[in-house]
């Protein structure tokens, strides 16, 4: 490749990572909005004002306020899926990674996550969302089914029932826990539905009382 023809490729690429940077922080203000106003009251002259951009730069990338949540409801999950794949090993005691799933199933800042789930889900009577949803489930599954089949072949885990009901078990109680959150129900906070989780996969795993349960992993600083 020629000199101009490696300077046009860098001014390039230099083009693409600040149009890249920008989409994303149009999100991140749109994920803020959707928090502290919710879908309804979330518009565009909003979302650009808390990105520091034009709403005509927000419809440049997004078109329309429907796209914009669309596409905010693929960035927060896969976003945060991926937060919660890393929280976790893949490998070593059985029980230590099934803990460490299910403390990063319910992470700080959890009403900040709490909310931007509730949101999405209200929306998913959208069949494109809907579709979204689907498939966020559907990738929760994996990493707590090889955690707790890895138990049961390591013989440290013995189940009160199958691995797919417990799965699901694990998920509903998060699902169930997100709208305590995300409505400041009296009683209810992270530690406490973090211990509760850990309890109820102890008994449904069979984990004997003597085996102690990994602590909570620190508060990101």
């Amino acid at each position: 490749m020629s000199i101009r023809g490696r300077d046009v490729s860098a001014i390039a690429t230099r083009k693409e990572a600040l149009r890249a940077a920008q989409r994303e922080r149009i999100l991140r203000a749109a994920e803020s909005q959707l928090v502290t106003h919710g879908v309804e009251r979330s518009r565009l002259r909003d979302v650009g004002e808390a990105a520091g951009v034009s709403i005509g730069t927000v419809q440049h990338y997004f078109d329309t306020r429907d796209r914009l949540i669309a596409e905010l409801f693929e960035w927060s999950s896969e976003r945060r899926l991926e937060a919660w794949k890393t929280a976790a090993p893949t490998s070593g005691d059985p029980w230590s990674r099934v803990v460490a799933l299910l403390y990063a199933s319910l992470p700080d800042p959890l009403l900040w996550r709490s909310r931007i789930w509730i949101e999405f889900c209200a929306m998913a009577r959208d069949e494109e969302l809907r579709g979204k949803l689907d498939r966020h489930y559907d990738a929760w599954r994996p990493p707590f089914r090889d955690a707790i089949e890895a138990g049961v072949e390591l013989g440290v885990f013995h189940l009160v029932m199958p691995v797919a009901d417990i799965v699901d078990l694990f998920i509903i109680f998060v699902d169930g826990a997100s709208v305590g959150v995300s409505l400041a129900a009296p009683g209810i906070d992270g530690e406490m539905l973090r211990r509760l989780l850990v309890q109820t996969a102890r008994v449904t795993l069979g984990v004997p009382a003597d085996v102690p349960t990994p602590p909570p992993p620190a508060p990101a600083r």
